[in-house]
């Protein structure tokens, strides 16, 4: 667009004229424009030609200048003089005029009167696209799958769309689709170097030229390297468990950064929830899972692994390391042992039973002999002691 007077040019600012009234000053000159437009697009080549009348001073130079604040001052002899420029928006439409300089006898620079204005309008850029992408947050992981969309209001032009990176043309990308009225761009597992602020505009085809839009709003986003592995641990730490005994695995993440959801694995496996009675149990980056009476031959190299909610996609991390746990087999020879240590007991039991009855039996059948005699006939009293 046109900007302010350059350094090389300034200087020619005339004497103040305000004391003077308009007869006084010189005659305004002519102004034309070329091309005369009802409406002019951007990128459109604008000539102004401001043409001084007649005068026996000598002209110093003209004078260009918009309503929107810019002006031009041009050091010239010649009594016309075109000024051109590229309409690079609204800001160049407006009102526009010229002026020119001319030395009075006393050689002092006197500027004329202002011509009549030409007023230039200027079709303002197609509205702004929206840009979106796949993710609620603007945080992604490496490795993810980002997929921009820019959607341009309804129009019946031909459109083609290009995205940004920190204002850069986004090129060698996976996949660009092209819609009416929409672009989807597809990135496949991007890195680091993707983290900055994206945009998005198209350009609409009006006669024969591609005028482009105005950007959309910006949209961040910010590539974080994928977590690490998580780390398995196992309770006993022996990891030797009994048939029927409790095991517990614990899994703990890297960081606590998104929402996180655990998976346990034996043998490569995923265990199912509920799998030989077990109870899973998970608290901000930690999760375990307790096995209350451990199967038999449930034994393996078991491994965990973590997947984080980023944006709404979930992003796995590497698994844990392996860790053996061995389930032993309650021994046979125990039961054995005591089914046998108890029968003998009974058995001893019994026998001390039938010793103490015999005994009994015994004194009491001699007691009864001696009292009924062999020959006397009479029964003799068999003194107690007392107690």
């Amino acid at each position: 667009g046109v900007q302010q007077v350059p350094p090389h040019l300034k200087g020619l600012e005339a004497s103040p004229s305000s004391h003077l009234s308009p007869p006084d000053l010189p005659l305004p000159p002519n102004i034309t424009v070329t091309p005369e437009k009802t409406e002019y697009l951007i990128g459109d080549t604008v000539s102004l030609r401001c043409v001084a009348p007649w005068t026996k001073e000598k002209i110093q130079g003209f004078q260009f200048s918009g309503t929107s604040g810019w002006a031009v001052d041009v050091r010239t002899t010649k009594r016309t003089y075109t000024y051109r420029f590229n309409i690079t928006g609204p800001k160049d439409g407006g009102a526009h005029a010229c002026t020119y300089t001319v030395i009075n006898r006393l050689r002092r620079p006197l500027r004329s009167q202002e011509s009549r204005s030409i007023i230039l309008s200027v079709r303002d850029h197609p509205p702004q696209p929206t840009l979106t992408f796949n993710s609620s947050t603007s945080v992604v992981i490496e490795g993810q799958t980002l997929v921009f969309l820019c959607k341009a209001p309804a129009g019946d032009a031909e459109r083609r769309f290009r995205f940004y990176k920190e204002k850069v043309k986004v090129i060698n990308v996976n996949e660009l689709i092209l819609r009416e009225n929409e672009a989807q761009l597809q990135v496949v597992e991007i890195n680091q170097n993707f983290s900055g602020n994206f945009t998005c505009g198209y350009e609409e085809k009006t006669e024969g030229r591609w005028i482009p839009s105005y950007p959309s709003q910006a949209v961040q986003v910010l590539v974080k390297e994928p977590a690490s592995a998580p780390t398995l641990g196992a309770d006993p730490p022996t990891r030797v468990v009994s048939e029927n005994y409790p095991l517990r695995l614990t899994c703990e993440a890297s960081r606590d950064e998104f929402g996180l959801r655990f998976r346990f694995y034996r043998n490569g496996v995923e265990i199912p929830p509920g799998q030989g009675g077990s109870k899973t149990k998970n608290v901000g980056n930690f999760s375990e899972i307790l096995f209350p009476r451990s199967p038999g031959k449930f034994g393996g190299t078991f491994s965990c692994g973590v997947e984080e909610n980023v944006g709404g996609t979930w992003v796995p991390s590497p698994r844990s390391e392996g860790v053996d746990v061995t389930v032993k087999a309650r021994s046979q020879l125990i039961p054995l042992v005591a089914g046998c240590a108890a029968g003998a007991a009974a058995l001893f039991l019994g026998f001390l039973l039938v010793v103490c009855l015999c005994r009994r039996w015994r004194g009491e059948w001699w007691g009864q002999g001696t009292e009924n005699g062999s020959g006397t006939g009479k029964a003799t009293a068999t003194p107690r002691r007392r107690r």
